[in-house]
């Protein structure tokens, strides 16, 4: 339900106010004077600013076809208005407010017409793909032996009943008339009241169609959706992949049906991505079972999957209950656990009390501050405390565990709806490959058990160097800096500090308003739809390895005394740990490139627990960041000299001495210092940008990087070879990728001859060797 406004006055609300809810009886309408406003429906979303009136189209409709929402803290000027004739009366009052209507209005209707012509061709290329997947489905499955339970929805499917809007050609003129400077538009339209009137007229009428005509799409498109993905047994990725794992299973692999099941998954994930983007409309796609089905296609894993992941929600009713009442007072049950003194405890009550009824939680004020910093000063301690108590008790405890693992402290700061998500999120240990993903609890159990040394810290020291550090500063017997190396309280506090407390801000993203314990303004969507699982992670790195194949990769040397192979110099595979901090977040962290002092261990990733972006978005820039630490560390003190080339020393050089190359045209030398000031004059920064845009577009054929650059990742992030085939019909990438392809070339003329030599002096090649050169072959 909307917000009640103050008629012909200024109106300040804040960021999330609903101002007119859908279908709501219209009474105002509004100057936006400060701010964004975001106004969305089941069939288009769209973000107007200052200077824009809201609510006019729906005025047209008789009611708010849309809901609007303040996107940012907003400053309104609302105008009473009874039918179409109160425009009239507002352009009458101030002359100007004739030009900022038909600005608004024109740029609003072409912004919907975009989302119009996307939703059109989706619905047309949906249902192509359907017809084509069903068919090749039946094909492909009756080839293996098996039989196709025939799908209702898609045999009788039919394309959508639309022909091309007849007022299309009016967009021809409101696309042009939305570029023109809004203070032309004042004073053209204060010319006369006639002109306003009419341009608003015909602009609301196209507006209605548009909408009516978007919308009827949005729910086509989502019905094909479903069509592909819904949990019944009428799904067709369900029964696809259902008879690929049988298939698998019998020894049949079929390449064919596998191909399709990844055509089948970009489609669902094209049209997700579109109607969450560009609609309200409410989506539930069972991404942990659809990943964990991938999974086990993908590795061959036998695991009870045909129940594990239904949906929980008639569970979740029945014990609804059950849940507030376990979670009831849970920040006394913690605090009492981790045995705080008296003092600290009413501070800490003291603080959560007043942070509960803080009304902005991100209020930046130096009151809000100090609130969220006394409760993050108190929080690390805690947690190593109540983290030993429940090591040592073997407590299984729902309230300690979800404090543990996700930073859950006091239920009265989450809705009933989260707390009962939060309650049944799944934490089974997932064998999910390639990487070891873990919850920040396990993590902390390997470096107490000694199983892993502690992390770097923000200085670049591992615990060894930090003890190494203490002793030349302070007297330290022999003795004492052995004990302190194999101290395991120690290791543990050192992690907490250094990497788990550091970072958990990071990869929040809200530096300056963070605090440690969950609370229901961290999140914007659900918690079951952002949680982050072993599966989703590592679907998402096989799928970026298929672009970037040699991400992990770095050159080790190798010797085998038994079988006399002496000194050779292999390409191994090394994955990261993953390691998931407990909060909602927006970032990842590539916090370690290796492990220790060899170039063979696993670096560490850090994840939010809950991603509220694209998971694919924040691993592409850990990848970009991953590539230009791991050179450095591999080049070393040279990382940055140009004579050992390296994408490091290559990278800087490019961004040293832009100004004075004179292979990039004016046009691109300003680019590259916008891109710079991004990047704060960090050249790890600049180059992720680049990474991004390599990863995300150049992969897919779309041109976003200069010449220089490009032939820079073709070299050094080389795609994987069906891309890099793909992509050679295009000039500006065949001339990219000419030096890879020579000093690849090269690469392997050089191991052939190595290896012959090998096995004329009868030594067998090891599965290492051969990894190697079939690595050097598929690049």
């Amino acid at each position: 339900m909307g917000v009640s406004l103050n008629p012909h006055t200024v109106n300040q609300l804040i960021k999330g106010t609903e101002i007119y809810g859908e279908n709501e009886s219209l009474s105002t309408i509004c100057l936006v004077l400060k701010g964004r406003v975001l106004i969305q429906n089941d069939g288009s979303r769209v973000v107007v600013g200052s200077g824009s009136f809201i609510g006019v189209t729906d005025l047209y409709a008789g009611r708010f076809v849309s809901s609007y929402i303040a996107f940012d803290d907003v400053v309104l000027f609302p105008f009473e208005v009874t039918n179409k004739d109160s425009i009239k009366a507002i352009i009458e009052g101030n002359k100007d407010y004739s030009g900022l209507l038909v600005a608004s209005l024109s740029r609003y209707l072409v912004e919907v017409s975009k989302t119009y012509v996307e939703f059109d061709l989706k619905a047309k290329k949906l249902y192509e793909f359907l017809c084509y997947a069903y068919s090749e489905f039946k094909t492909l499955a009756a080839k293996v032996g098996f039989r196709v339970n025939p799908m209702d929805s898609l045999e009788t499917l039919e394309p959508f009943p639309a022909e091309v809007l007849r007022n299309r050609v009016n967009m021809d003129y409101y696309s042009v008339l939305s570029k023109v400077p809004v203070d032309i538009q004042k004073a053209f339209f204060a010319c006369g009241e006639a002109l306003t009137t009419r341009h608003v007229n015909e602009i609301a009428a196209d507006f209605i169609t548009y909408i009516t005509e978007t919308r009827e799409r949005a729910v086509y498109v989502s019905q094909l959706l479903e069509y592909m993905i819904s949990e019944t047994g009428d799904s067709l990725f369900y029964q696809a992949i259902n008879i690929a794992i049988e298939v698998h299973k019998l020894g049949k692999k079929n390449e064919e049906l596998d191909v399709l099941i990844d055509q089948i998954i970009e489609e669902i994930n094209s049209a997700e991505k579109l109607l969450s983007t560009k609609t309200a409309r409410a989506l539930y796609i069972n991404r942990d079972r659809m990943e964990q089905l991938y999974s086990v296609l993908l590795t061959g894993t036998s695991v009870e999957i045909d129940k594990k992941d239904t949906d929980n929600d008639q569970l979740q009713e029945v014990d609804e209950m059950k849940v507030m009442n376990e979670l009831q007072d849970s920040m006394r049950k913690i605090i009492e656990y981790a045995q705080l003194g008296s003092d600290e405890t009413v501070e800490l009550k003291k603080y959560v009390a007043m942070f509960r009824n803080l009304t902005d939680k991100y209020d930046s004020s130096d009151e809000a501050r100090a609130i969220r910093r006394g409760i993050s000063k108190m929080f690390y301690p805690m947690y190593q405390t109540v983290f030993l108590r429940a090591y040592n008790e073997k407590n299984t405890d729902k309230v300690i565990d979800l404090f543990l693992r996700y930073g859950f402290f006091d239920e009265t700061l989450l809705t009933k709806q989260q707390l009962v998500e939060l309650y049944y999120l799944d934490t089974q240990i997932d064998e999910s490959i390639p990487c070891k993903v873990y919850n920040i609890r396990d993590w902390l159990v390997e470096i107490y058990e000694g199983r892993r040394e502690p992390s770097k810290s923000e200085f670049d020291l591992d615990y060894t160097e930090s003890i190494r550090e203490m002793k030349r500063s302070i007297r330290m017997s022999a003795e004492e800096e052995k004990a302190l190396l194999n101290d395991s309280l120690k290791k543990l506090n050192y992690e907490i500090i250094n990497m788990f407390q550091c970072n958990n801000r990071l990869v929040n993203g809200q530096v300056y308003s963070f605090i440690p314990i969950l609370h229901q303004d961290m999140f914007v969507k659900s918690l079951r739809s952002t949680y982050v699982t072993a599966a989703k992670v590592n679907y998402v790195i096989n799928q970026l390895r298929e672009i970037d194949y040699s991400v992990f990769y770095r050159e080790a040397l190798y010797y085998d005394a038994e079988k006399n192979i002496e000194k050779e110099y292999i390409q191994k595979e090394v994955f990261p740990d993953i390691i998931l901090l407990p909060t909602a977040g927006i970032n990842g962290v590539m916090w370690q490139e290796i492990s220790g002092k060899k170039r063979d261990t696993s670096g560490r990733f850090l994840l939010p627990c809950f991603a509220e972006v694209e998971l694919e978005d924040m691993l592409i820039k850990v990848f970009g960041r991953f590539h230009w630490e791991l050179c450095r560390s591999i080049q070393g003190t040279a990382w940055n000299n140009i004579k050992y080339k390296s994408l490091t020393s290559e990278y800087v050089d490019y961004i040293q001495f832009y100004k004075k190359n004179r292979d990039l045209s004016p046009e691109t030398k300003e680019r590259i210092k916008s891109q710079i000031q991004k990047g704060k004059s960090n050249s790890r920064e600049i180059f992720v940008i680049d990474y991004v845009n390599w990863i995300k577009n150049e992969s897919k054929g779309a041109i976003r990087l200069n010449k220089y650059v490009r032939e820079l990742l073709a070299m050094y992030c080389p795609f994987k070879k069906p891309i890099r085939e793909r992509l050679m019909n295009q000039p500006l990438f065949a001339e990219a990728m000419t030096r890879f392809n020579r000093e690849n070339s090269k690469k392997i003329h050089e191991i052939d001859l190595r290896y012959k030599a090998l096995e004329k002096e009868g030594i067998e090649l090891t599965q290492e060797l051969i990894e190697t050169r079939a690595y050097y072959n598929e690049l």
